[in-house]
């Protein structure tokens, strides 16, 4: 479908854009109002026609297509109404186009033309064009020879005639003048050829002017050169007058718009003499100087009002309540419902995408105030939380100084002292090392301390074949050393420490050989209690004295050395034996009452297998125990040459050879010796625990503190 657009039609605010969905709506650039339909200003008047019909045009994917708003129909094509209304509508605004065009046209004479115009018709040329119409320069007169003369001047100076001298010219300057000469005369314009002049010129008696050929074609270069340069001239000359007669032309008319093309120009300045006189080249040049020039004004303009508005938002935002914590959206709405905001117009024509990359720019400012704020906040806390550790520290010192602090404190002990200490309370609640891990820290030095004192008196007897045992007394110590010349390199404080370490150290072991005898005994008599159950014929309502000729031969027998013991563990043997006898007879009485209330036999062959299972679970657990004692038997004189550490790999598989044999019974009967030998390992450990801190005591502990600090990266 065509459209024809009239002559003289003025550029509209109507904008056309499209949608997220493609949808097209108009708005207008200054009122800022938008429409789906198409404004009135843009319509052809084909669809100013159209409108006026029952038909109304669609478009579904680019696809126009027809409605009939009264009787429903759609069609593809152009009903045939549309398509006479159409023609009608063409054929009116060719009309008018042409009586336009008719109407305001008046002949004109050509410019270029060398005749001049008929004397029953004069048309004048403008002032601006007479001088370059007619030009008067020798080139024009040689270029036309063929043109009809026109009137000369009456004080017009004839022109020279050049001809070639006898025995020619007399300086290379006249030969090449008689050259250039020749080309004039014979019409030879810039677009001519060195090959075609050649055929023009070579049988001129001025052709020999110049002697080589080397200088005519220099001389031929030049003349182009120079006519070149004059039709330039002549043209610039052309379109100075005309520039300002134009320019005044479109600032006039104020059709002419940074986005204007040469088609709309042609259109709208067609019935102008001033356009019509000028060449197009001209036109054009003129026109797109002049378009340049109004877009790099719109641009400058564009980008003031850009620096403008970019300024006073940045001033804006600062005064808004943006904090760092505030998203896009909510500052979005802080600025566009400011006063200063709607109170501004050009402020409001800022873009959404500048308004965004200027609360960037203020957001990226704001958060490296805060990354320096919470930097310093950081600092200041590392640094207050070294001040105060060092104040524990000093504060440790002079308790360790005091006599109030050695390797041996209680935490416990020592908080009763410092509680009420300002260096202590401003420890508290600060990052890096707490006051017990500085604690901790500090009696790990006094014990490391006094274990290389310990070292270096053990050695320096060693040296001297003198040992220290546990009959020494302090100032026996004390002789030693000064014998051994370590009394200038120890202190007394510290010679204190290492008697009392050493002195404990032997304690210790003393009593870890007592508690290693005394298990071996209990060891001995649980193993005379588990032999006696192999004893047969033995009366469990007989008294220790009737069974002695029973058992006085056993293994297990001779191995307890003390009558006592052996005495007590026949006594326990027959309470166990009898406890077990009781709950056995309870068992079956209660099963025969099921059999009795049940009467199902198959419970009495169930009751008498799990009796069978039991016996051979009890059987099998009698071995296992006979075979671990004999296996902890051969293990006891080892362990006895080890440390303690050979007692607790003991005490463990005696554990795991019980556990192995309790998980075939659910019912031990045994399980009240377990925990009561377990109980008596506790109490052992526990005081095992309290008499040898000073050698459980492993030196330099975890160092949490110093790591801690480090981690806080103290400034």
């Amino acid at each position: 479908m065509t459209a024809v657009v009239p002559a003289g039609a003025k550029h509209s605010d109507w904008k056309e854009y499209k949608n997220a969905d493609g949808r097209a709506y108009w708005s207008h650039a200054v009122t800022k109002q938008s429409v789906w339909e198409k404004p009135d200003e843009l319509k052809t008047p084909f669809e100013k026609a159209m409108a006026k019909t029952n038909w109304k045009q669609y478009t579904t994917k680019d696809r126009p297509y027809y409605v009939n708003s009264f009787t429903k129909e759609t069609v593809w094509q152009l009903p045939p109404d549309l398509v006479e209304l159409q023609k009608k509508v063409e054929e009116e605004e060719a009309e008018k186009e042409r009586r336009h065009v008719a109407g305001e046209a008046s002949p004109v004479a050509d410019l270029r033309s060398p005749s001049p115009a008929p004397a029953a018709s004069p048309s004048p040329e403008p002032e601006y064009l007479r001088q370059s119409a007619n030009p008067s320069t020798a080139l024009t007169r040689y270029r036309s020879p063929s043109r009809s003369p026109e009137p000369a001047a009456p004080a017009a100076v004839p022109e020279r005639v050049i001809t070639m001298p006898p025995g020619g010219f007399r300086n290379h300057e006249d030969a090449e003048e008689g050259f250039m000469y020749l080309l004039k005369r014979e019409g030879i314009d810039e677009t001519a050829t060195w090959d075609q002049t050649m055929r023009k010129i070579v049988l001129d008696p001025l052709y020999k002017a110049l002697d080589t050929m080397a200088q005519k074609k220099a001389a031929f270069e030049k003349y182009v050169r120079q006519l070149v340069e004059e039709r330039q001239a002549q043209r610039d000359a052309r379109i100075a007058k005309l520039r300002p007669v134009l320019v005044r032309l479109f600032q006039q008319s104020g059709a002419v718009k940074p986005y204007s093309t040469m088609k709309t120009a042609d259109a709208v300045f067609a019935s102008e003499r001033a356009w019509r006189d000028a060449q197009p080249d001209e036109r054009r040049l003129v026109f797109e100087d002049y378009v340049r020039g109004l877009r790099a004004a719109e641009e400058a303009a564009e980008h003031e009002l850009k620096v403008r508005n970019a300024e006073v938002l940045s001033a804006l935002v600062r005064r808004l309540d943006i904090s760092v914590s505030t998203r896009w959206r909510a500052a979005h709405d802080m600025i566009v419902n400011s006063d200063a905001f709607r109170d501004d117009d050009r402020l409001r024509q800022m873009e959404t995408v500048d308004m965004l990359r200027i609360y960037e720019d203020y957001a990226v400012s704001l958060e490296r105030e805060h990354e320096d704020a919470v930097r310093r906040h950081r600092a200041e806390q590392v640094r207050r939380a070294r001040k105060a550790r060092e104040g524990f520290r000093a504060l440790l010192a002079e308790l360790a100084a005091e006599g109030r602090l050695t390797r041996k404190s209680k935490w416990k002990d020592l908080y009763a002292r410092i509680k009420d200490d300002d260096r202590y309370a401003a420890l508290l609640g600060v990052s890096g090392s707490s006051p017990l891990d500085l604690w901790m820290d500090a009696v790990d030095d006094l014990q490391e301390e006094c274990e290389g004192a310990v070292r270096k008196i053990e050695a320096a007897l060693a040296e001297r074949a003198k040992a220290i045992n546990l009959d020494t007394k302090e100032d026996e110590f004390e002789q030693l050393v000064q014998e051994a010349g370590l009394a200038a390199q120890i202190d007394e404080k510290a010679r204190r420490d290492a008697y009392d370490m050493i002195h404990g150290r032997l304690v210790q072991a003393v009593a870890d050989e007592q508690r290693r005898a005394e298990r071996k005994r209990r060891h001995r008599i649980d193993d005379l209690r588990y032999a006696l159950r192999k004893v047969r014929d033995l009366d469990l309502e007989g008294s220790y004295d009737d069974a002695l000729p029973l058992i006085k031969d056993l293994p297990e027998f001779k191995d307890v050395a003390e009558e006592d013991d052996r005495r007590a563990a026949f006594d326990k043997f027959v309470k166990r034996q009898k406890d077990k006898l009781r709950e056995a007879e309870s068992s079956e009485a209660g099963s025969a009452h099921r059999v009795r209330d049940s009467g199902d036999r198959r419970d009495r062959e169930r009751d008498g297998d799990r009796d069978k299972d039991r016996d051979k679970e009890r059987d099998g657990r009698d071995r296992d125990r006979d075979r671990e004692r004999r296996r902890s038997e051969h293990r006891d004189d080892h362990r006895d040459r080890d440390n303690v550490d050979g007692d607790r790999e003991r005490e463990r598989d005696r554990r795991d050879s019980y556990s192995r044999s309790n998980r075939h019974d659910r019912s031990h009967r045994d399980r009240g010796d377990d925990k009561e030998r377990e109980r008596e390992r506790d109490r052992e450990r526990r005081g095992r625990d309290a008499d040898g801190e000073d050698r459980d005591r492993e030196p330099k502990r975890r160092r949490l503190s110093r790591s801690r600090d480090r981690e806080e990266g103290e400034i």
